[in-house]
């Protein structure tokens, strides 16, 4: 009996300390925090995002996976192949990255930082999302049932998308790109008259 009642003083106090914090754009602030718990990474980073092209969270993750850190990111076919996007630059980076093949669109917009704390919301990482739209996001700290049901969904989201047909689908846009730059390489003769 005094187990069960040292089980459910500890977990209600868990509760208790739960910690979260809400940022409006715009603003950098959703940015900041997105900075942050990157910078403060210690095990692991595991994303689910929508859009990719803010030039400051792409330095940050590539300094993040250069420490060391292990860094999966899941994010939308569609949009990684738009103008701007950073998903490629990233992928020749080395980052685990992967396009979705799975549903129609990946629309998720989240992360989980050491399997301790999460950050969610609208904010796509974007620039405009940072310095233009209407977005929020929402960070999440020593909530262990809610960070869990994230990373329990970023586990599904990157099983059920295949490595191979992200590879594939990298490999045919990387070979895309470099068919574009050879062709805006090359010069026209100019006949003369």
């Amino acid at each position: 009996m005094k187990y069960l009642f040292f089980v459910c003083i500890t977990l209600f106090s868990l509760q208790i300390n739960a910690e979260t914090a809400v940022y409006f754009t715009p603003s950098l602030d959703c940015e900041n925090q997105i900075i942050r718990l990157l910078n403060n990474a210690k095990k692991s980073i595991d994303i689910s995002v929508y859009s990719i092209n803010n030039n400051n969270i792409v330095a940050v993750l590539k300094q993040t996976h250069k420490r060391g850190i292990p860094i999966r990111i899941l994010t939308d076919r569609t949009q990684a192949a738009g103008r701007g996007a950073k998903s490629i630059d990233l992928y020749e980076s080395g980052l685990d990255i992967r396009v979705h093949s799975k549903h129609r669109i990946e629309h998720n917009k989240f992360m989980v930082a050491d399997n301790e704390a999460i950050i969610t919301g609208s904010y796509n990482w974007t620039n405009p999302a940072s310095l233009k739209n209407s977005e929020n996001c929402l960070v999440v700290w020593n909530d262990p049932d809610t960070v869990m049901k994230y990373k329990k969904r970023f586990e599904y989201l990157w099983d059920v998308n295949s490595p191979e047909k992200s590879d594939a689908w990298f490999a045919r846009k990387i070979a895309e790109n470099k068919q574009k730059s050879l062709s805006f390489g090359k010069t026209s003769p100019i006949s003369k008259k």
